[in-house]
């Protein structure tokens, strides 16, 4: 899981805006060049600086994801349909929240790792991508990784990540839906606002 979340962490730091007219493979590829520049020119202060960390996660993270999809995968449609549109979004809002704290702390990970993007595999039905990459890490195997994305009016975004076989959005599912079952949805709900740190 620590792995999962490390890779996730480096990807999702590099990840901001482009066209949804232009490839998704080199969409990822120059979002990720983006980003670790800045991350690169920050290095020593995002040891530190945990609010600098959590705006460069807001600034370059947020508006890359499709947060509902996000949030509709992790639940499964029969949990998220069973909510309140209220509910929903208290749950977008503090899984999000969780998200951002823990990966602004995670910053000071990245040490030069680099990405390579496949050519992107697009749906003609839906037009949806699927584009594969490899996280090149030194010392280490390649850490392959598949990027789900759907276009919109102006970006793509992501709706999903899968990492060495096992999906983002799944993990955290294992982690919530027990919880759920456990104590119902709304004190979970409260639960999930007070700590919003992530394991």
């Amino acid at each position: 899981m620590k792995k999962i979340l490390q890779a996730t962490l480096l990807f999702l730091m590099v990840s901001g805006f482009a066209s949804a007219n232009s490839d998704p493979s080199k969409y990822l590829e120059g979002i990720a060049n983006n980003m670790i520049s800045v991350i690169e020119k920050n290095k020593e202060a995002l040891k530190t600086d945990n609010k600098l960390a959590e705006n460069l996660v807001r600034e370059y993270l947020l508006p890359a994801i499709d947060k509902e999809s996000f949030a509709r995968k992790t639940l499964g449609s029969k949990t998220w349909t069973s909510m309140s549109d209220a509910q929903q979004q208290q749950f977008v809002d503090n899984y999000l929240q969780r998200v951002i704290n823990k990966y602004a702390k995670g910053l000071s990970l990245y040490d030069g790792q680099a990405f390579e993007f496949a050519e992107s595999e697009i749906s003609d039905k839906s037009g949806n991508a699927r584009v594969k990459s490899e996280l090149k890490q030194t010392g280490s195997e390649p850490l392959g990784i598949y990027y789900y994305l759907r276009p919109n009016d102006k970006d793509w975004l992501i709706t999903n990540m899968v990492i060495a076989g096992t999906s983002v959005t799944k993990s955290y599912r294992t982690q919530f839906l027990p919880r759920i079952q456990e104590v119902g949805m709304e004190t979970f709900l409260k639960e999930l606002a007070e700590d919003k740190s992530a394991e």
